[in-house]
């Protein structure tokens, strides 16, 4: 299959996000995905699963509450998963009581990158569930000493012994995998490029979940994609060697013109081969709209309260 890369456009405005929340939209049944069928077939596949606990639009919302950020309540195989946190520790608790999931099952969490719409959360995780294996990116924000000779005490922005930093691509548990990325575009706050003719980028430290499904294929869930979403699939394709069946999480795509954005919808469908797509978040409505035009039955459309079912 042909990867080449794409060539990103520049990039006027990776640092802003959009805090706008979405209308409250009634509640809607279950999404589960299947290749005969399209991503509405009405029926389990592996009983692998993904709730979204956390973002500011979606179809699903019914009594939870919507606000800017993203947090995905995960089983798989036997686990419990708590990927990012989302930007308030009560409306996470809020949202999981309404969608009636507990935290103080969660085995481990996972820590996408150290911006605030997806850390916060994660304080009402620790809260109820103390000794949770939390893996993080290992970045200077979130604990980890840098290069500057500011020492940090590892561990520092959450109360817990059991915190792991991430600096390259691991398995965790059978066909679990954590993938590292650092983005190319990230300045110290709001210095990103074009608005300095030599920014200092700190090449943020991204970590992304990859889950092997049944048939051998990956589920990929990106937080914000700042990597890149295409080079996030690249670079869990490569860890695995295995293809990326879905992709779901933020792309970061708001910046960006529609015909880029398009072209990246159809690189990623035809060149890298994701069968499914189910973008939210920072992704951005036009972008989103996108997708849907390029994947059609294949686009899944997800949100707070929006439970995805694993492709078999």
């Amino acid at each position: 299959m042909n990867t080449r890369n794409a060539s990103r456009p520049p990039d006027p405005g990776r640092a802003r996000l959009l805090g706008a929340a979405a209308a409250l939209l009634p509640l809607v049944a279950l999404v589960v995905l299947s290749e005969s069928t399209g991503p509405a077939a009405a029926q389990e596949s592996d009983g692998n699963w993904l709730l979204e606990l956390f973002d500011h639009r979606g179809a699903d919302i019914g009594e939870g509450i919507p606000m800017w950020g993203y947090s995905a309540f995960i089983r798989y195989n036997g686990h419990t998963i708590l990927f990012d946190g989302g930007t308030s520790a009560p409306v996470l608790e809020h949202n999981a009581r309404t969608y009636g999931v507990d935290l103080r099952e969660v085995g481990f969490a996972v820590l996408s990158h150290a911006h605030g719409d997806h850390t916060a959360g994660l304080d009402y995780l620790l809260e109820v569930n103390p000794a949770v294996r939390l893996f993080v990116p290992q970045d200077g924000y979130l604990g980890y000493a840098t290069q500057q000779g500011r020492e940090y005490r590892p561990g520092y922005r959450y109360a817990t012994d059991n915190m792991e930093f991430v600096a390259a691509n691991r398995e965790v548990e059978e066909g679990i995998h954590l993938i590292f990325t650092r983005s190319p575009h990230i300045g110290y706050f709001s210095r990103y490029p074009p608005n300095e003719a030599e920014p200092q980028l700190i090449g943020l430290p991204e970590v992304s979940l990859a889950l092997e499904t049944q048939a051998g294929e990956l589920v990929l869930i990106s937080g914000c994609s700042h990597s890149g979403i295409e080079e996030i699939v690249k670079a869990a394709k490569q860890a695995t060697g295995t293809e990326v069946a879905l992709v779901t999480g933020g792309f970061h795509l708001v910046p960006y013109s529609a015909d880029y954005i398009r072209q990246l919808a159809v690189m990623m469908k035809d060149e890298l081969g994701v069968r499914w797509a189910a973008a939210t978040h920072c992704t951005g409505d036009p972008a989103i709209a996108i997708f849907e035009d390029v994947y059609g039955e294949y686009c899944v459309k997800a949100g707070l309260g929006t439970r995805i079912a694993f492709p078999p």
